[in-house]
């Protein structure tokens, strides 16, 4: 069965809908697919959400911006989640958290810490030789992407200490 798609206060343009307006046509995911060389872009100043998977093949053009959605995570071993983007560490003690391995090759995860008490992350599978990751100050972040089989990558880390201009200070921690 076709799936179909609903997009509301839209402009497609310029072949397909010379006045502009779709209003509240349904618009088949075919339809998208004739759209080759035209465009969709909003009418209003209204947000609209897309509910389902979206692929950009080829160079997409963002400019107003893009929010990740998040949560905060404050009780001793709870799971975080894999399905959303940006996971804030918010504990009132030394506590430790996991995370499931993730759904698709290339999918990222952000963790950001706002305590100063020690949270150890233990993904299920984590690349490389460490099994964890522990944050330990306000203001370290740390990023990973799931890379399959391997198991969760870490591609960033970023420390929330000061330090003089030729040190390292505070990290998370690899383990």
């Amino acid at each position: 069965m076709a799936r179909t798609a609903k997009i509301t206060n839209a402009n497609v343009g310029p072949r397909h809908n010379v006045g502009g307006n779709v209003g509240n046509t349904p618009v088949r995911a075919q339809d998208f697919n004739d759209l080759a060389g035209d465009y969709v872009s909003l009418s209003d100043a209204n947000a609209q959400a897309i509910s389902s998977a979206v692929s950009v093949a080829g160079v997409g053009t963002l400019t107003g911006g893009l929010v990740y959605g998040s949560e905060t995570i404050d009780t001793n071993a709870a799971a975080c989640s894999v399905t959303i983007p940006v996971t804030i560490l918010n504990h009132d003690g030394d506590e430790a958290v996991t995370l499931a391995n993730g759904t698709t090759v290339g999918q990222v995860k952000i963790f950001l810490s706002s305590t100063a008490n020690t949270v150890t992350l233990t993904p299920a599978t984590l690349a490389g030789a460490s099994t964890t990751i522990a944050t330990t100050t306000i203001g370290e972040a740390f990023t990973l992407v799931w890379g399959g089989s391997d198991g969760w990558f870490v591609v960033s880390r970023s420390g929330g200490a000061n330090a003089a201009d030729d040190a390292v200070a505070a990290y998370p921690v690899l383990a």
